[in-house]
């Protein structure tokens, strides 16, 4: 079956972002598993700062060489250092020169401590990966802030940076975000108040700022009604015992969450892009749960 062009799958790389605690690091990691299973050969990119998919995964370390986290899934942490010295050692003629700067304690110091840095080297890190035969990169972005921030870099530097590897760098990335067919942005949420509202907030900001194809959306923990139409209306007039009065409390108090549910996904059904709902997150991230929920994540036919 032909991939809709806003499928996870339809694009080399794809960029995760949304607000934290949505269950992002879980979609991630369950469409990689998904994607080995179609026979492709699945990267998964998370920033240094942050180190998700080691429990997600399960695994003691993942570092900026890429590692098997299960059979057929590699993951990569973007560390800045190594990513600093990788910059260092392909830009500076003289090799030795070059190892020298790559060693300089200060310098790493000073890189560290200075804004956007990590973005560039992490722009840096994308373009040598992209230069091997991963398929698909799926980058575990932060929070939408700092998503933002990082797929704006190319208009931030506009006018400040001059010709050379940089530049090289950020109108490469630019070229990326602007090819549909090799980049895309998918965004995950919870069908909550807080969550929808920064979506939405989201979108209207990507829509108005940004080139990046948008793919698809991704609503976490959307579990199905307690009880169907029937059952519901004629919960009103069920007098509990004193025994169920508990039982029939906690049936009631899922109902309201319900509606509320209902209402959120109302609200990000003005979105317009493909949208997934998947369940609660599993208590359980072992290859088979990940797997399930990845084939779900992965539907062709979803709206």
């Amino acid at each position: 079956m032909a991939l809709t062009p806003s499928h996870p799958f339809a694009s080399r790389l794809s960029f995760f972002t949304g607000k934290g605690g949505v269950g992002k690091s879980t979609v991630v990691a369950a469409l990689a598993v998904e994607a080995q299973r179609r026979g492709m050969r699945p990267l998964v990119v998370e920033l240094g700062h942050r180190a998700s998919m080691q429990a997600v995964f399960d695994v003691p370390h993942i570092g900026h060489a890429p590692v098997e986290v299960v059979e057929g899934v590699h993951a990569t942490n973007v560390e800045l250092d190594r990513a600093l010295d990788d910059y260092v050692r392909r830009n500076v003629p003289v090799r030795a020169l070059g190892d020298r700067i790559a060693r300089s304690e200060s310098l790493h110091r000073f890189f560290a401590a200075a804004p956007a840095v990590g973005e560039v080297l992490t722009l840096l890190r994308l373009e040598q990966l992209l230069e091997h035969e991963w398929s698909p990169i799926l980058v575990d972005l932060d929070a939408t802030g700092h998503a933002l921030m990082f797929l704006g870099l190319p208009s931030v530097f506009d006018g400040l940076v001059p010709d050379g590897p940089v530049r090289r760098l950020l109108d490469g990335f630019s070229s990326l975000l602007r090819d549909g067919e090799r980049s895309q942005l998918h965004l995950v949420t919870l069908p909550s108040p807080l969550p929808v509202q920064e979506t939405l907030e989201l979108h209207a900001t990507l829509e108005a700022e940004h080139p990046i194809r948008l793919g698809t959306l991704f609503v976490n923990r959307v579990h199905p009604p307690p009880l169907d139409a029937a059952h519901l209306a004629q919960l009103p007039s069920v007098v509990a015992t004193e025994a169920a009065a508990e039982d029939l409390a906690l049936l009631r108090a899922a109902c309201e969450r319900d509606v509320e549910t209902t209402r959120q996904l109302a609200r990000l059904d003005a979105i317009p892009m493909r949208q997934v709902r998947l369940p609660l997150d599993p208590p359980r991230r072992d290859r088979a749960t990940l797997g399930r929920l990845g084939r779900l994540a992965a539907l062709e036919d979803a709206p």
